[in-house]
């Protein structure tokens, strides 16, 4: 696995992606065999870039659900890049399962959206609980949650982009779900919009 890596990291260093996503997928390979085996910290923020570049891009938002997914990867290199390619496929798959319906987003191409009023949280946050399981294992982590707030102000689809494990995610998911808006608007009128919110579970002292 050591000479597969460093042969692929050498092709990265290049920018010869298509080269060394041969080698890389070699590796995917022994860790389905292997799943012990423990791959380089980078290994799937790696993957999911050479994949993307090879027009690969199912493969490549799985690579980069497995990068994001670590623990303490948001302090990680190339953080940002995977868990951008995992939110824009969750929005594209909560648009796809909304046919005939606009899912908006306050951004579009790192500028805010003309006319666009973002929503407003009604209610006061609770802190999400620790599974019992997390607390055993003194688990932490950031979990973010990808979800919609509709046209009333209310929250639909909360997905869990990010996950620290031990049951985090999904109590974090369930934390977003009781969220209360005054909805966007949109040229002063109510539209769904999506968002993503990154909640933290400190270590414990």
């Amino acid at each position: 696995m050591k000479r597969l890596w460093a042969e692929a990291a050498r092709l990265v260093e290049l920018d010869q992606l298509a080269e060394a996503l041969s080698f890389l997928d070699d590796i995917v390979e022994l860790e389905a065999l292997h799943p012990d085996l423990e791959l380089p910290r980078l290994f799937w923020a790696i993957h999911a870039m050479a994949a993307k570049e090879e027009g690969l891009h199912d493969v490549a938002v799985s690579s980069a659900r497995r990068h994001v997914d670590q623990r303490n990867s948001n302090a990680a290199e190339h953080y940002v890049f995977a868990l951008r390619l995992v939110v824009d496929a969750d929005l594209l798959a909560v648009r796809l399962a909304n046919p005939g319906r606009e899912i908006h987003t306050l951004n579009v191409g790192g500028k805010p959206v003309e006319g666009m009023e973002p929503p407003v949280r009604k209610n006061p946050s609770h802190a999400p609980r620790r599974t019992a399981w997390a607390l055993e294992a003194g688990a932490y982590g950031a979990a973010v949650i990808g979800y919609v707030i509709d046209e009333r102000g209310s929250v639909e689809h909360p997905v869990i982009l990010q996950d620290p494990g031990y049951g985090l995610g999904l109590e974090a998911a369930r934390a977003v779900r009781r969220y209360k808006f005054k909805p966007a608007t949109l040229h002063g009128e109510p539209v769904a919009v999506y968002r993503i919110v990154t909640i933290n579970f400190p270590p414990l002292r």
